[in-house]
C-alpha cells in the first residue's frame, strides 16, 4: 500500500459528500503535485491500495466512520456550515485532528493539511472562538481537578500543536514519559484524541 511517498508528499483521501466540493478540492490539491497525492474516495474497493495520510471529511462522511477502513490515518474535517454546538459535539466524540472552514483561503488550507498531516492539531480561529464559549460547560464535565500540573502543562502545549517530541525536549523530559503522561490524561478526562484536549487546555490558560 501506498503511505506518504519519499519526496514527503501528503497522501489526501477526499471524503466529502459533496461531489462538486470534492472535485474542486481534488483539482486544488492536483495543482500542488509536489506536495499532495489525493484521492477522490470510492463507495467499492477502489481506494484499498491508498493509505492516506489525511482523510478529509464533513460532518456527513465523519458519522461513517473512515477510520475503521484507515485506521492510522488523520482526521481534517471541513466546516460546510455545521452549527457550532455540533462542532463541539464532533471533537468530543469522534477523533478528529484538525476543523477548517470550507471558504478557508488555499495558502491556509495547505497549512492545516501539512500540520495534521505531521499529526499536530488544527483549529482555526473562529473554531477556538465557539470552543471558548463552550469551555465552563464541558470543563465541568471533566475531572481535570485529578490532573497533575505536569499533565496541565502537556494538555496546554498540545494544544498549540506540540507533537510528543516537541513537548519532550520543552519540558526537558523523554519522550517515553510524556507518552505516558498522555495515557494517564487521556483516561481521567475520558477522551481518545489530542483535539479533544483543547477546550479543557482553554480551561487551564484563561
Amino acid at each position: 500500500m501506498e503511505r506518504h511517498s519519499g519526496n514527503n508528499r501528503l497522501l489526501i483521501l477526499i471524503n466529502l459528500t459533496n461531489h462538486l466540493l470534492c472535485q474542486a478540492v481534488h483539482q486544488l490539491l492536483h495543482n500542488y503535485p509536489d506536495e499532495f497525492r489525493a484521492q477522490i474516495a470510492a463507495a467499492d474497493t477502489a481506494n484499498d491500495d491508498f493509505n492516506p495520510d489525511t482523510i478529509l471529511v464533513d460532518a456527513i462522511t465523519l458519522a461513517r466512520n473512515p477510520l475503521a477502513r484507515w485506521p492510522k490515518a488523520n482526521i481534517l474535517l471541513i466546516d460546510t456550515g455545521i452549527e457550532e454546538e455540533r462542532i463541539i459535539n464532533l471533537l468530543l466524540t469522534h477523533r478528529i485532528d484538525g476543523v477548517i472552514a470550507v471558504d478557508t483561503d488555499t495558502d491556509l488550507f495547505r497549512k492545516a493539511l501539512f500540520a495534521v498531516g505531521s499529526g499536530q492539531v488544527w483549529i482555526d480561529n473562529g473554531k477556538l472562538k465557539a470552543l471558548l464559549s463552550h469551555v465552563e460547560s464541558i470543563a465541568r464535565n471533566q475531572r481535570h481537578e485529578t490532573i497533575s500540573k505536569k499533565e496541565r502543562e502537556i494538555i496546554v502545549l498540545i494544544s498549540q500543536g506540540l507533537r510528543n517530541r516537541e513537548i519532550a525536549e520543552k519540558l526537558s523530559i523523554s519522550e517515553q514519559t510524556v507518552k505516558a503522561h498522555l495515557s494517564r490524561i487521556f483516561r481521567k478526562t475520558n477522551v481518545t484524541s489530542r483535539s479533544q484536549l483543547v477546550p479543557l487546555a482553554l480551561k487551564f490558560t484563561t
